[in-house]
């Protein structure tokens, strides 16, 4: 037997349906906000959501994330790997704070739960799907360079002919770590003689273009001038750290299982069917839901 999820049953979870007795037992509405120019109650708030565009899409949130925890499992563990594995990417506590508000988050708490609704939307697009240890090895032995940590170091200047002249500087065997710090305009690194620390891949924090120009080099290899948003860098990388297959084989799986997932509107298609519209002011939000 089809198993059909009421909407009314989630949003029961809110205080928001409290509105709908009220609007159907004639009882004066309950008020949540008093002001001296008019109050507003929960009838206000009910059709405020029941009618906006930012309501469809919570009511639609809290009904979708409803029926996959039912269907699938996700663990704290799970979560905080992934958040992890965020965190070594985008570098120290400093980047993942400005990571947060980069994307909008007002806290680790609130990244978390993104975390965890991304997971089981994982799960469900993924469903039944395997992948063998030959693949993910290959996937592993053609994109080394994602699993490996560059030690880097720049010079920053403003124009492409600073950039050359530090380039025959250092080409007549002047010390780079000096230069950089006489010549770079990242002040930061240059007084640590323009040492970045590690970078991999992974790194999201930086510039993509400076990144692919750092993973090319080999130890010991200095760049030619790249150009960025920032200026003309000078790259050099003095250390490489290759992550074993077994650190990353689960990152790797997942990206397989990525790549050949099912498209989020197909699953959605499916979770629709299993819902039955009690309240007819939610209706709108599930206006598309085929009819059962």
């Amino acid at each position: 037997m089809k198993n059909i999820f009421k909407i009314a049953a989630v949003l029961s979870l809110l205080f928001l349906l409290g509105a709908c007795s009220t609007l159907t037992s004639g009882e004066e509405p309950e008020v949540l906000v008093k002001t001296e120019y008019g109050n507003i109650s929960k009838e206000d708030l009910f059709n405020e959501v029941a009618n906006s565009e930012r309501g469809k899409e919570l009511v639609q949130k809290l009904v979708y994330m409803q029926i996959l925890k039912g269907k699938y499992e996700v663990s704290e563990k799970e979560v905080n790997q992934r958040l992890g594995e965020l965190k070594e990417q985008v570098g120290d506590k400093e980047a993942f704070t400005m990571f947060l508000q980069k994307q909008g988050f007002k806290d680790e708490e609130e990244l978390k739960e993104h975390i965890e609704q991304s997971l089981y939307f994982f799960k469900a697009t993924t469903e039944g799907m395997e992948v063998s240890d030959k693949q993910i090895k290959d996937y592993y032995e053609q994109h080394k360079d994602q699993y490996a940590e560059v030690r880097t170091s720049h010079i920053l200047v403003d124009n492409e002919s600073t950039a050359k002249e530090i380039e025959k500087e250092l080409e007549k065997g002047t010390d780079f770590a000096e230069l950089a710090k006489k010549q770079s305009t990242d002040q930061l690194s240059a007084a640590q003689g323009g040492d970045l620390g590690y970078l991999s891949g992974r790194s999201q924090e930086m510039d993509p273009t400076f990144l692919a120009a750092t993973l090319k080099l080999k130890k010991g290899e200095v760049s030619e001038p790249v150009k960025t948003v920032y200026g003309y860098h000078i790259i050099k990388v003095t250390e490489i750290k290759e992550t074993p297959l077994t650190e990353v084989k689960n990152q790797i799986k997942q990206a397989l299982m990525s790549k050949e997932a099912k498209p989020i509107q197909e699953i959605l298609n499916k979770l629709n069917k299993e819902i039955e519209i009690e309240e007819d002011a939610f209706k709108y939000a599930f206006k598309d839901v085929e009819q059962n």
